[in-house]
């Protein structure tokens, strides 16, 4: 709840806080017997996401405190203020960001808490009165991405586990804005795999507000998907590329300054000076500044380190890091999506098709550009998760009854 100066009151797990949202949870629980009625869900998706809509309750001061994401209160705080002032998309689009650093903002022109609440705020939640309720939002259009997913595969219960996987039912617990990020970068993928390029720009548009770095990574997909159709054979591909490292040396100097800015942006982020101080605060009294962080100096050393430090992003957390047992179960996490990511491909045969080879490039891609970026771990792993994770409902998708038909229809090889 707020008030008058829209100061969030969480109610810190107190009788209210659950009274609150066990009214949120009923509102889920009367639309998913709805569906089951109507068989638009089986058995199993109705008691499965019975419990996903309940999982807010068990995140939030039961498993863990919600100050282990204090971003939640922003959000929440924010999307109470949007549903009580009635903020318009006008006053969120030519407003700028309040919270960003100084090294960041050139790339930010609209404030990300903002444009992601309002999103969310058009989700009908009964109560908006705590900072758990604004993650029954992110149920909510998890559940939509369900529903439009399972409509290209057989067998539903399949799709069901992918739902379950330990950081989407987290992250998608709390209110935090990874999950629209996801289930946007999700809806692109898939809708550009199906041949849908118009729909998969509408969708990659609100990337560039929510996640600029997702955003510029899925648009050098969208390019080559549009423009090269690096997607329909390997030499198609393989001029892609070369078009692809020509660009990146003509425009290497800009490149690499935009790599140097979000490095040095990352390191300040996660410094810790003296007197409590943190972040770019600490930074800006202790840090030694630009010339204390070592700068890429070539495309070429740029990729050599990013792909260096590529195995060390999907291990991360490294075990001399690990003070809870959640750590090395994200490592194990990690690890598990990469062997079915490409297990899937071995599985239904799909690792010769261009689709396939090309959506790789891509991940390996982006998920090399965090590694170059890398630096606090916590921050990290969720960005590996927001980064691989849509990826891998895209191999899910070409493993799908709708592609395979498509492909022979069309007599693609």
């Amino acid at each position: 709840m707020v008030n008058e100066h829209f100061e969030l009151l969480t109610y810190g797990g107190t009788l209210n806080y659950y009274i609150f949202e066990l009214a949120n949870f009923s509102i889920f629980g009367f639309i998913l017997l709805f569906l089951y009625r109507l068989s638009i869900i089986n058995s199993n998706s109705f008691i499965v996401w019975l419990g996903l809509f309940f999982s807010p309750l068990l995140i939030n001061y039961l498993l863990i405190s919600p100050y282990l994401f204090p971003d939640q209160f922003e959000y929440a705080s924010k999307a109470i203020s949007i549903k009580l002032e009635g903020t318009s998309w006008a006053d969120i689009l030519y407003s700028k960001s309040n919270n960003l650093s100084i090294d960041l903002e050139n790339f930010a022109p609209v404030d990300t808490v903002s444009f992601s609440t309002k999103i969310l705020s058009y989700i009908p939640i009964p109560n908006y009165m705590t900072v758990t309720s604004l993650a029954f939002a992110n149920k909510a259009i998890l559940f939509i991405t369900f529903l439009w997913i399972k409509r290209f595969f057989n067998n539903e219960n399949e799709i069901l586990l992918y739902f379950l996987v330990p950081s989407i039912v987290l992250y998608s617990s709390i209110a935090i804005r990874d999950t629209l990020i996801i289930v946007i970068s999700i809806f692109f993928i898939i809708n550009l795999l199906r041949g849908k390029t118009i729909r998969a720009l509408l969708f990659l548009l609100p990337l560039f507000i929510l996640k600029i770095q997702m955003f510029a990574i899925l648009l050098v997909y969208l390019l080559g998907y549009a423009i090269f159709k690096a997607h329909r054979s390997k030499n198609l591909f393989i001029f892609f590329i070369g078009v692809f490292l020509i660009t990146s040396l003509l425009l290497e100097d800009s490149i690499l300054q935009v790599l140097n800015r979000f490095r040095l942006a990352f390191i300040a982020e996660d410094f810790v000076g003296l007197e409590g101080t943190r972040s770019y605060e600490a930074w800006s009294l202790y840090g030694g500044g630009a010339e204390s962080v070592p700068e890429l100096t070539s495309i070429f050393e740029a990729a050599f380190f990013g792909i260096l430090n590529l195995p060390i992003l999907l291990l991360i957390p490294m075990p001399w890091n690990w003070s809870s047992i959640f750590y090395p179960l994200q490592t194990i996490e990690s690890l598990l999506l990469v062997y079915l990511y490409f297990n899937l491909s071995r599985d239904q045969k799909i690792f010769k098709d261009s689709q396939y080879i090309f959506l790789t490039f891509i991940l390996v891609m982006g998920l090399s550009i965090y590694a170059l970026l890398m630096a606090n771990e916590g921050t990290f792993v969720r960005y590996r998760f927001s980064m691989f994770y849509p990826f891998l409902f895209g191999v899910l998708y070409l493993s799908s009854k709708d592609y395979q038909g498509s492909k022979n229809l069309n007599g693609k090889n």
